[in-house]
């Protein structure tokens, strides 16, 4: 079995997804075969650098949404168009057995191999403290809307499994696209709400990964966390100090790498 773990961002967020290659290295070796980047630039150096830490594969990500339809829409302003590139968790399943998305501003800190022994085929956070409805800008309420549960919960993407058994999985692909491209001015949180209402449409079944163990904000760590998630605009390198992640980020800078 081929196992991939991804992640994706902009050039300057590089010295970020190099501390992750590390600490995968480190903690998750044994079970993750290769990392792959998606980017919109990063230089040749960086990469050979990363690929020297652990087997890895970049891909440059050049959005489907033309520039104009995101520039409608100040939530992909703000995080960048970058964010859609989780999308392409479902084409890497052409290539992988088992497909696992992580967002770069985390902290692993062990052996997280068993979120991927559900029976489903996706493994994903749901937050029952949210709704769909909430994912959304005021503006969704000129659409019809009526095939989705605007009141069920929401699927969040910090972490997420992919299984190769996900038989329509090129179908969603293009599906997540479509809808991006059709509730472009609409949508809050971009991608992790056209993913919940991709899990609504499909009826998908899922095995949840529970973001109390696997997405805890480094102030509220604890014995039980596996991951901490430096969520919100305070991250490890930029107000969050933590010397986990200050000693893997050092390593990256005594290799010669960019800095954050």
């Amino acid at each position: 079995m081929k196992t991939a773990l991804v992640t994706g961002g902009t050039g300057k967020d590089i010295a970020a997804m190099a501390v992750l290659a590390l600490n995968i290295k480190e903690t998750n070796s044994s079970w993750i075969d290769e990392l792959v980047i998606f980017h919109d630039g990063i230089g040749n150096k960086d990469q050979d650098l990363i690929k020297s830490i652990f087997p890895s594969r970049f891909e440059r990500y050049k959005c489907p949404i033309s520039r104009l339809q995101q520039f409608q829409n100040k939530s992909v302003r703000y995080f960048s168009p970058m964010v859609f590139c989780k999308y392409e968790c479902f084409r890497l399943l052409d290539d992988y057995d088992m497909v696992i998305w992580s967002d770069y501003d985390i902290l692993i800190k062990g052996d997280i191999s068993e979120i991927t022994g559900g029976t489903e085929n996706i493994c994903i956070v749901v937050n029952e403290n949210e709704i769909l409805r909430n994912m959304f800008f005021k503006s969704i309420e000129k659409h019809d809307m009526s095939e989705y549960d605007m009141n069920g919960a929401c699927i969040c993407t910090p972490l997420f499994v992919l299984k190769k058994g996900l038989s329509g999985y090129k179908e969603y692909y293009q599906w997540c696209y479509t809808m991006t491209k059709r509730y472009i001015r609409d949508l809050y949180l971009p991608e992790q709400c056209v993913i919940t209402m991709l899990i609504q449409k499909y009826k998908l079944p899922l095995d949840r990964i529970d973001r109390n163990i696997y997405a805890v904000h480094p102030r509220e760590d604890s014995p039980e966390a596996k991951i901490l998630h430096s969520y919100g605009p305070s991250k490890f390198w930029n107000g969050l100090d933590h010397e986990g992640w200050n000693n893997y980020y050092q390593q990256w800078r005594s290799m010669g790498g960019s800095r954050i």
